[in-house]
């Protein structure tokens, strides 16, 4: 009776305490329930872009253009409606730092600007040429501003005005930007997204000089942000990328060209998918071929004190497009020799902007000086004193190799 009795005063005290334990957590929970820096959605302006201009008065340094995502309008648009109105808003004002001009459009908005879900910054060619670290400093610092933010220089163009610009594909106009970019390589490898967070590992002494892809303004400025860019076919005017820039200590020093730019995707191992065109070896026409793998590896040597860099390049790709007459694709030697063909023309655009960057731009945007440091560490302890004059020296070694796995259902071409 009395071991009964036992068993059931453990239960009880085993009741109260789990009791007391939930009392005392409900206790703690009122003091948790809420956000204490919750902020509601119709309260904020949600910036998806910012763009930065020079301050063409010369009163401030720079001009900031900020592009808010109009939700009332965006909601409308989702459900078939919106009547042709704006998902997007932008303003602008001038400061000598970003965080004076933001803080100075509060004259103009009846929201609070919010950096969380910026998407893109877009840097004029004047400002970039001035230097773009200080302009990132803000983005770093500010834990309510992501670093994964993509980064464009805009050419021939203002950044407010491909901030206002109208697009057909896509309703809010940064994202067509911001797509254009990941499509471009994916499919032809010419330009690359480049972040904030790259930018940052690129400030200091004896690292990778930074890369950004540019776009303009395409067609008639003046219907750029009119309803009629949307409603004609095609549009009046539209954002397109162009080449890849290359810095020299955060400033812009050189615009690439389209051969050089793609040189540089395949050197820094950028390209996911694109397209060769060779010149037909004994006729007339074009032999197109698509890579759809690409890999690259970097070594150094030490020869006579120097360094060597050697590059190594492995593709493999299909054969798309045959317009020369008498090419039989089935034979396994002609498939070798548009493979040889393939590696030459891929050298030659890496070839191309190791020239530009060691002769003219005098910029390490390959990142030469840190596989140096990885594989030569004594030699670069030797040269990273003068390395900005040592680089254009660095001699070099590429050797590419094309793997050609297919040419559809034909093997001849049906071209006469």
């Amino acid at each position: 009776m009395s071991g009964r009795q036992s068993d059931g005063n453990d239960e009880l005290l085993m009741k109260i305490v789990r009791t007391s334990i939930l009392l005392w957590m409900s206790c703690i929970l009122l003091f948790l329930s809420g956000c204490w820096d919750l902020r509601y959605l119709d309260k904020l302006g949600v910036v998806l872009a910012m763009g930065i201009d020079e301050d063409l008065s010369g009163k401030q340094k720079l001009q900031l253009t900020v592009q808010v995502v109009l939700t009332q309008n965006v909601a409308a648009l989702s459900k078939g409606g919106g009547g042709g109105e704006s998902p997007v808003t932008t303003y602008t004002d001038t400061g000598d730092t970003i965080f004076e001009a933001i803080r100075k459009m509060s004259a103009k908005t009846s929201r609070r600007l919010f950096f969380s879900h910026t998407q893109m910054l877009l840097i004029s060619e004047g400002m970039s040429r001035k230097g773009i670290y200080p302009l990132l400093d803000l983005i770093e610092r500010n834990p309510d501003i992501r670093t994964n933010i993509s980064v464009a220089v805009t050419r021939g163009s203002t950044a407010k005005e491909l901030l206002q610009v109208k697009t057909q594909m896509e309703a809010i106009p940064v994202i067509q930007i911001l797509d254009m970019i990941e499509i471009n390589q994916e499919s032809y490898g010419m330009n690359y997204p480049v972040y904030v967070k790259d930018l940052i590992k690129t400030a200091g002494r004896g690292l990778m000089q930074a890369s950004v892809p540019t776009v303009r303004m395409e067609g008639d400025k003046a219907k750029s942000n009119t309803s009629d860019n949307t409603s004609t076919i095609p549009a009046g005017a539209i954002p397109a990328l162009t080449t890849m820039a290359v810095f020299r200590d955060g400033k812009l020093v050189e615009f690439l060209k389209p051969k050089e730019s793609r040189g540089l995707s395949w050197l820094q191992g950028k390209v996911k998918n694109t397209v060769v065109k060779l010149a037909c070896p004994e006729s007339e026409g074009y032999l197109i071929v698509e890579v759809s793998n690409a890999h690259n590896r970097t070594t150094v040597r030490n020869v006579k004190g120097m360094p060597v860099v050697d590059i190594t390049l492995s593709l493999i790709g299909n054969l798309q497009e045959i317009t020369c007459p008498g090419i039989d694709v089935a034979d396994e030697k002609a498939m070798d020799r548009i493979g040889m063909m393939t590696s030459e023309a891929v050298k030659q655009e890496a070839e191309a902007v190791i020239n530009i960057l060691q002769k003219k731009a005098k910029t390490d945007a390959l990142g030469w000086a840190k596989e140096i440091y990885i594989h030569q560490p004594s030699l670069w302890r030797r040269i990273v004193p003068n390395w900005e004059t040592e680089f254009p020296k660095v001699k070099h070694e590429i050797k590419c190799t094309t793997k050609i796995n297919g040419s559809g259902i034909r093997s001849r071409s049906i071209v006469k």
